[in-house]
């Protein structure tokens, strides 16, 4: 007797698995270099075949419902037979490339994972690689789900459950429009700061995680209220530049325009704000040779 329809498409089965474990269809197609649409359809079908409800589906993601965590732990063995399958036949035929798939800050992504990679790519030909950027707390949440096997994130958003280790220092500065009244200041206080109306990332990232906690740490504790919260450090930039208050950025991302005198810094030698990056992942997780190089790589 054959294999009835129901399971003969495993791949459908492993694109649930990913759902599960990234929490959303967009995240899940990003990780199998599919579109949202293709990886919707997929599910659909999936169910029809079942006869089954697999997932929730809700605007702000998706989440496997009860019965699909069950067709899943019935699916995994399956799953399993066949990615042994799939490496027995590498050694006849040769492996497929590999695939490494990682969760990254902004930061990380645009000024240090380009160099990497190319390292990555000349010790390890034909390795294909996935990079979901999110904040620092969304890369940790991302890494502690399953849905990445390394995250680049600061060490302040790390939990205890999660091994992790320093691979790159960086530090924020304080940076305004040049016709700002502080652009004419040898330096600022960080009541000074605490009291601007500030141009910040969202709560989550970083940048925003580490000035809190440096003023939060002060003898006299300071907050902020800032005026505005953008997602995008090339936003916050821009409305910098405008004249619309003073902006806390990693250094690296306002090189050009510290250059070019659109933006200047301000110091503020009362309130040092560097920050390390860690690498992070989960805790016993046995490394692929992309996700052991790239390690390698970033801690030089």
């Amino acid at each position: 007797m054959g294999l009835s329809p129901r399971v003969t498409d495993l791949g459908s089965f492993e694109l649930l698995a990913t759902i599960a474990a990234t929490g959303s269809i967009g995240a899940c197609a990003r990780h199998h270099g599919l579109s949202q649409p293709a990886v919707s359809t997929r599910i659909r079908n999936l169910e029809q075949r079942l006869g089954l409800r697999l997932l929730d589906r809700h605007p702000r993601g998706a989440s496997v419902t009860a019965t699909g965590q069950m067709v899943l732990r019935w699916a995994r063995p399956a799953l399993d037979a066949a990615a042994s399958l799939d490496q027995s036949l590498n050694r006849l035929t040769g492996p497929t490339p590999a695939h490494l798939t990682l969760a990254a800050s902004t930061t990380i992504a645009e000024f240090f994972l380009p160099t990497w990679f190319t390292t990555l790519r000349n010790r390890l030909p034909g390795t294909n690689i996935s990079v979901l950027c999110h904040n620092s707390a969304d890369s940790v949440a991302l890494i502690r789900r399953g849905g990445a096997e390394l995250g680049f994130a600061e060490a302040g958003h790390i939990p205890a459950e999660l091994d992790h280790c320093p691979v790159v220092r960086d530090r924020l500065a304080v940076v305004v429009a040049p016709d700002h009244p502080w652009a004419l200041r040898e330096e600022i206080t960080p009541t000074d700061l605490a009291a601007a109306p500030l141009i910040l990332r969202e709560p989550g990232s970083a940048t925003r995680s580490v000035l809190h906690d440096r003023l939060a740490a002060l003898p006299v504790p300071l907050t902020v209220v800032p005026a505005m919260e953008l997602t995008s450090a090339t936003t916050i930039k821009n409305a910098a530049a405008s004249g619309l208050g003073p902006a806390v950025l990693s250094e690296l991302t306002v090189l050009d325009e510290l250059a070019d005198r659109t933006l200047v810094e301000v110091p503020m030698p009362a309130l040092p704000l560097e920050r390390d990056l860690h690498a992070c992942w989960r805790r016993n997780h046995r490394f692929s040779a992309p996700a052991r190089h790239l390690l390698d790589i970033a801690r030089r």
